[in-house]
This record gives structure tokens, sequence and C-alpha cells, in this order.
């Protein structure tokens, strides 16, 4: 016995962490942390042993356990990052929320330019949902709006699981804030109104948040933002249904003069997918090229009032028209220039609530679109109006430029009511966004303070 513990003795002064270091490495955690606590014996305040049985113990459920670990670890290196967002979820399991915070905080202010800080600052966001969920909402949001670099923490397999698990339960904070607050919205808006009236703008709703799936009619619509309930999915419509459409055709030539005026002017044309990367295959090929260009006059629901005041004629004739009003959104007005030889490539639109319009100002032979399964050209003068939820394309095949004039109106099914909902709803979320554009990582932290104990 004697002897044998001599032999025990002897194989324990050898070992290192790199030894556990490198059984890590081969996969054997169950090993390794047996070689950690060995080490520990005769090295108490080694860090990375610490931290490794700190995760078994915490990985079998003894959370009090790996809380003394890290917490010996962190008088040792308190600014470490994996230490303190461990210690961080354990307060949280423990409801030990203002501890959670706490830890966090000091974590993410001691790593600012770590690759990873943002898995850091959803799960501060996550334990500051139980102090305050107004706040809480407010740092999540400002890491989903940087989901690209949040993405890139996948890269490290094993912390997948946990990024995937912190995400859910983030997302389903701020969509539950989100919903919350719409749906007050639309209950003062729709008073007074019947059931049955408010029926598909509830369902919108509940289709907006992910909370119910869409219904698609035709498998070639398929919207890639929202798809609102029980509209008609029909690819084209005959213009003349639509009275505005004379508005348009009865001042094409006049129209057409003032937009190719602006088109003289080089510094006003910009590709139409500017800076942003469409994710749809085919498409991005004309990101930053001026094969398809255009001159907004609104993008967004902003207004180019310099640009709209070169254009009386055109300025009167949208004030006309049904366009929807949806902040951040809509409406959209623009010169769309198709290059010769170029395609627009087949995808999706954004929503069905609203309806595409094209008015024909330079259509030469050889140009079309397709609208699901149907071919339509343009022609000068005339309106062409379609569901862009639809797949579609469009091509130009002669050797001179195709221009039309862009814009939008309400899918002409939708209620008063309805109309305005999606309004409310837009502007509830374009409210979120501007709040999260002005709000930062350190601006949050410094109100976060002012708030724990």
């Amino acid at each position: 016995m004697i002897g044998s513990d001599n032999n025990s003795e002897q194989k324990s002064s050898k070992l290192t962490a790199l030894d556990v270091e490198q059984v890590i490495q081969s996969g054997d955690f169950e090993r390794a942390t047996t070689m950690a606590s060995e080490f520990l014996e005769s090295n108490p305040n080694d860090v990375y042993c610490l931290s490794i049985v700190a995760h078994s113990a915490f990985a079998s459920g003894n959370l009090d356990e790996a809380k003394g670990f890290l917490v010996k670890a962190l008088e040792n290196q308190p600014g470490e990052l994996n230490l303190n967002r461990s210690l961080g979820m354990i307060y949280n399991k423990q409801a030990k929320f203002n501890e959670s915070v706490k830890v966090l905080i000091r974590g993410i202010e001691n790593n600012s330019q770590h690759p990873e800080l943002l898995l850091d600052v959803m799960l501060l966001g996550i334990s500051l949902d139980k102090l305050s969920h107004k706040l809480s909402c407010r740092v999540i949001e400002v890491v989903f709006n940087d989901s690209l670099t949040l993405r890139n923490a996948y890269k490290n397999s094993e912390e997948l699981p946990l990024i995937v698990d912190a995400s859910n339960i983030a997302n389903s904070i701020v969509r539950d804030a989100r919903y919350k607050s719409q749906k007050k919205a639309l209950d003062e808006l729709s008073l007074g109104f019947s059931d049955q009236e408010k029926l598909r703008i509830y369902e919108f709703l509940d289709i907006f948040h992910g909370l119910k799936s869409p219904v698609y009619v035709d498998d070639l619509q398929k919207p890639t933002y929202h798809a609102f309930p029980g509209l008609k999915p029909l690819p084209f419509y005959n213009s003349n249904d639509f009275s505005w459409s004379k508005v348009l055709e009865n001042n094409w030539r006049e129209i057409k003069q003032e937009l190719f005026s602006l088109y003289g002017n080089e510094s006003h044309v910009k590709p139409y997918i500017d800076g942003v990367k469409t994710g749809v295959e085919g498409l991005d090929q004309l990101a930053e090229s001026l094969d398809w260009s255009s001159i907004h006059l609104i993008k967004a629901g902003q207004y180019n009032h310099d640009l709209l005041n070169l254009c009386p004629t055109t300025k009167e004739a949208l004030s006309q028209l049904p366009m929807p009003v949806l902040d951040g959104n809509a409406p959209e007005v623009f010169l769309s220039v198709l290059k010769a030889g170029a395609e627009i490539k087949p995808h999706f639109g954004l929503s069905n609530i609203k309806l595409t319009v094209h008015l024909g100002l330079e259509i030469p032979e050889d140009c079309a679109i397709r609208v699901g399964n149907e071919t339509q050209t343009w022609n000068d003068g005339e309106v062409l109006i379609f569901d862009d939820s639809f797949e579609h394309e469009a091509w130009n095949r002669s050797s001179q430029e195709r221009k039309v004039l862009i814009l939008e109106i309400w899918h002409p099914d939708l209620t008063v009511l309805e109309r305005q909902g999606i309004q409310k709803i837009m502007e509830l979320e374009h409210a979120v966004s501007q709040q999260t554009t002005s709000d930062s990582v350190e601006s949050l932290l410094q109100e976060i303070k002012g708030i724990i104990k």
C-alpha cells in the first residue's frame, strides 16, 4: 500500500496542464477531468484545470460545485471571457439574475474586441429579462442587428449548441415583446369591428411572428418577408380594373420626359441592387451592376424631394395613387433601366400585400417579364400590374435599354382596417429598428449598471 501511494505521488508530480490539454484534444473529456483534478491537488490555482473540472461539474448538474471552481479561477483571471460566461450561466440557472448580469458585464467589458463577444451580450440580454424586460429586448435587438458577426461564432462547433439554444430563447423574448405591443395596438385599432372583420389582420400578425405558418395557394407564390392570408393569388391584373391607371397613362409622355432628364445626369443613376446582397442565387450577379440600374424618387418610404421637385407631373400623378405608406418599407417609386442583354433572374418579392405597377416608357422588342406561369410584354405608355410575391423574372434580349417607371399599390383585396393594421405593425417594427440603430453595447451597459444592485 505504501509503495502504491509513492508511485501515485510520483505520477501526479509528473502530470502537467499540457497533458490535460492533450487528452482534451483527443476527445476523452472524462479522463481529462480526472487528470485535471489530480493536477489541482498540487496546483490549486491553475486556471485551465479549474475550468475543466468546473465544466464537468456543470454538465453533471452540480452547479454549486462548478460555481466554486469558476470563482477560484476568476480570482486569478478576473476578466477571462469564457469563465465569466460560464459563471453567468450558472447564476442564471440558479435564478440569481443580478449576479449573472454582473459577471457577464465583467467579461464583456474586459474583452471588447473578442470575435465571439456577441454571444455573451446575448446571454446578458437573456439574464436581464427578469430585471428589466425593455432593456433585455434592446440588448438582444442589438445582437440580432449584427447577426452576421454572431453567426461567425458558429465556426466553433463546441459552442454551436449553446448559440442555438441562446438564440432561440433570445428570439422568443423579443418576439413576444413585439407581438404583445403590436397586438395591443391592433386591439385599440379594431374597436367596434366585428370578429369576422378582424379575423385576417390577427391571423397576419400570427404569421408575421412565426406563430402560424402561411398557407400558399400557389407554389409559385412565396413572399420572402411576410404573407397576408386570404388575398387573391393572381399573377397579373388588368389595368382597366383600376381607374387610377389612367392617371399614369394619360401623363406618360410628360413623366417620360421628366425621368429621362434625370437619367441624363449620371450622378442620379445607381445599381438597383446597391450595397446589399439579396441572398438569391443568380440575382446577386446584378449587385453593384448598372446592368439593372435605377433612380429612386422614393425608397423604402424615404422621399427624395430634390428629385421629386424636378418631376412635377410625376409627383402630381403619384399623389393620386393608392400607394402603401409603411414606415421604413414603402412607398417605393423609381425609374428602372435594364441594359441590352441583361436578365433579372427568377426570385420572389417581399410580400403579397402590395401589387407592383410598371409604366412602360421606352420598350424595345424582345423584352418580357414572367410572373408565375404567365409571360407578358410591356408597351410604351401602358400600365402593367402584377403580384411580385409570385416567382418572377425579366429579360431584355434587344440591343437597346428597357426603361419603365416602377411603383407599388395596395393589394385591392385589403380592407381599410387591414391596411391600417399593417401600417401600425410596420410602424412599431420600424420604431424598434430605429431604437436598435441608436443603441450600442457600450451605452446599454451603462444603462444596465444603473439598475443592478
